[in-house]
């Protein structure tokens, strides 16, 4: 392996530098910023490539953004194939993200801003961007593509907001996120044994957020992950090593682009809630321990009903994921009433970050994909 990659050493890499506008107008596509606000006062951004077909919208996961849909290059990235076929492409940012850092009242610097997991994400974020890409295209509905967080977002949005249901033509959950009992990646299984005490160490340390502010980090990851080389040894290991290693679906001369993009923004909290459900093996609501009776007059969190999801959901899995393990996504499909498709990856180490950046993905998952948009339409 190390011989494939010095080989791609001195290889030009493009566009580490552009960002998101720059990469969609240098290949040729219109792309339009719309900000909306959320009712509990985020200002979030989306990007637009305005096509005269049906709108779309990509929903990014943890630590992702809008950029991710299109690191992957305009010949792979699944925002310019969509394009390509002349669906009108949206991309969501959810709080926090290097494009979402805005509040009416607050500053992303205070502790306070951070004060959200993905549920809130959920009900708040994604029913505020749906709403407005429904007014401007004036449509009745419109396909909703997640990956990862941005599936947990979805069920969280369509089991509690069931009326969103009705504005969704086709859910397609790439590397679906709700139950994390089987995980396999080691670090997280770890935290998760105790997830309360992980929050503890993070706010003694005074961390609310990771990855927040790109002066911060930025520097830091372009010194490490600024050639093919380093960007495969360091970054795209320290990666694989949460999602799942296969390394047959590297797309070595882009790692510089794709890691000049990812990760951005998180809140503490939100990478707390799933530790709690990787501990409980529950899909519900922040769990406040002995405040939980405030919160939900309950000793426990609620659990999110699944069953109001009536929105048409189609599965894609991969086999080599160690965050979407086969076991609970199967667990998450039983209690979901309309899964019309459980796609299965031909590719048995596909991870969580392949359906993003695979090398392969024009064969292994656009075909599928492209299929079902178009019968769902």
């Amino acid at each position: 392996m190390i011989n494939k990659i010095s080989s791609y050493v001195g290889t030009e890499v493009i566009d580490p530098n552009l960002n998101i506008t720059q990469l969609i107008q240098k290949y040729g596509y219109a792309v339009e910023e719309h900000v909306v606000t959320t009712e509990d006062g985020y200002v979030l951004k989306m990007f637009r490539i305005p096509r005269s077909g049906p709108p779309i919208f990509l929903m990014h996961g943890f630590i992702e953004g809008s950029d991710d849909w299109v690191a992957a290059g305009y010949d792979k990235a699944i925002a310019y194939s969509l394009a390509a076929q002349n669906y009108d492409v949206w991309m969501g940012n959810a709080r926090g993200t290097r494009h979402s850092l805005k509040h009416v009242t607050l500053n992303s610097y205070q502790p306070s801003f951070w004060n959200y997991t993905w549920h809130e994400i959920g009900i708040y974020d994604l029913p505020t961007m749906i709403d407005r890409v429904l007014e401007i295209t004036r449509k009745s509905s419109l396909t909703y593509i997640g990956h990862s967080q941005g599936t947990t977002a979805f069920y969280v949005m369509c089991s509690l907001k069931p009326q969103y249901n009705e504005k969704i033509s086709l859910m397609v959950s790439l590397a679906p996120a709700a139950y994390f009992s089987n995980m396999k990646a080691i670090l997280l299984k770890l935290l998760a044994i105790n997830p309360d005490e992980t929050h503890a160490a993070f706010t003694r340390a005074g961390i609310y957020d990771l990855f927040g502010h790109d002066e911060l980090f930025l520097p830091l990851l372009k010194v490490l992950c600024g050639n093919p080389l380093t960007a495969f040894l360091i970054c795209e290991n320290l990666i694989s090593s949460v999602g799942g290693f296969n390394y047959n679906q590297v797309n070595i001369p882009r790692l510089p682009v794709i890691f000049g993009h990812f990760p951005t923004g998180v809140s503490v909290k939100q990478g707390i809630h799933y530790l709690q459900s990787g501990h409980s093996g529950h899909f519900r609501q922040y769990d406040y321990g002995s405040d939980n009776l405030k919160y939900y007059n309950s000793l426990t969190p609620p659990s999110y009903p699944l069953e109001n999801i009536k929105a048409p959901v189609a599965i894609f899995l991969g086999d080599g994921d160690y965050l979407a393990v086969r076991e609970d996504v199967v667990k998450l499909v039983e209690r979901l009433p309309n899964v019309v498709d459980f796609y299965t990856v031909p590719d048995e180490n596909f991870s969580h970050f392949d359906f993003l950046w695979a090398k392969d993905i024009n064969t292994l998952i656009l075909p599928k994909l492209l299929s079902l948009i178009k019968k769902y339409i």
